[in-house]
């Protein structure tokens, strides 16, 4: 099977001669689409491709999966064709635990691994929770937990009928976090790395910067946005602009290396 073609990737604007590919993965609930405005706004040396979760888009039907290192293990196969070339990941939220997991798993395999890591909108993954598990609640109780973080318009989830498909997959989302357990003790994830957040975000801490660096060994740096869990649509442009320009820095570098080398 072509890369291109592999359902768990969706490439919007294929670009093979790209010099980098950017890896995009979405937060619990969320699917590939959630990046679907971003091939326009990054540069053509940066392919751009999204992350398409079993369960949802055009893998509707397909069982979800509610666990993080199971989605790793799935997920592993299919993406080590594509590590022929440099790439980075961007991760926002569940995605930033994802990217997080399957970059220390291709580290502990001998693949080369991102020159980059976007972690966006995620606590450190070694710390503990901050709120309660919401994957067990009832069904009203969680959803109303669900609507308080924003992101899922109300009056998406009081429609029955969205709810009856969209219910089971942020369930199995809000698991596949909730039941996380940090194993990677004593490793450090060899990669420069950049974490994002909003002001307004009751996910973020004080100290978080500081926290994932304990687990990066790399440069570490931080943007923050006036916006709160969601502010990668309130601030999409800003998000897109930062990502692209930290990306063209280390293109431009890598071309000097090569060039003086």
């Amino acid at each position: 099977m072509s890369a291109y073609k592999n359902p768990w990737f969706q490439v919007w604007s294929p670009s093979p001669s790209a010099r980098l590919r950017l890896f995009c993965f979405p937060y619990a609930g969320g699917s590939a689409s959630v990046f679907h405005e971003w091939p326009a706004a990054l540069s053509r040396d940066i392919e751009v491709v999204a992350l398409q979760y079993p369960g949802r888009g055009h893998r509707f039907g397909e069982p979800l999966i509610s666990s993080c290192v199971s989605m790793v293990s799935a997920l592993l196969p299919n993406i080590v064709p594509w590590l022929g070339k440099p790439y980075a990941f961007f991760g926002h939220s569940n995605g930033g635990l994802l990217s997080f997991e399957l970059a220390q798993t291709l580290q502990r395999a001998g693949y080369p691994g991102p020159v980059h890591h976007f972690l966006s909108g995620k606590s450190p993954v070694h710390r503990p929770r901050r709120r309660e598990a919401l994957h067990p609640l009832p069904d009203d109780a969680f959803l109303g937990k669900v609507a308080e973080m924003g992101g899922t318009p109300r009056e998406f989830i009081e429609d029955p009928e969205l709810m009856r498909i969209f219910l089971p997959i942020l369930r199995a989302d809000f698991a596949l976090s909730e039941t996380y357990t940090y194993a990677w003790k004593n490793t450090r994830l060899r990669t420069d790395a950049s974490v994002l957040y909003g002001l307004q975000d009751d996910a973020y801490a004080e100290g978080d910067l500081s926290a994932w660096s304990e687990l990066i060994d790399g440069k570490l740096d931080s943007e923050a946005y006036d916006g709160d869990h969601f502010f990668i649509h309130s601030h999409r442009q800003d998000v897109m602009r930062f990502v692209n320009d930290t990306l063209q820095s280390r293109l431009a570098n890598a071309r000097g290396e090569r060039r003086y080398a």
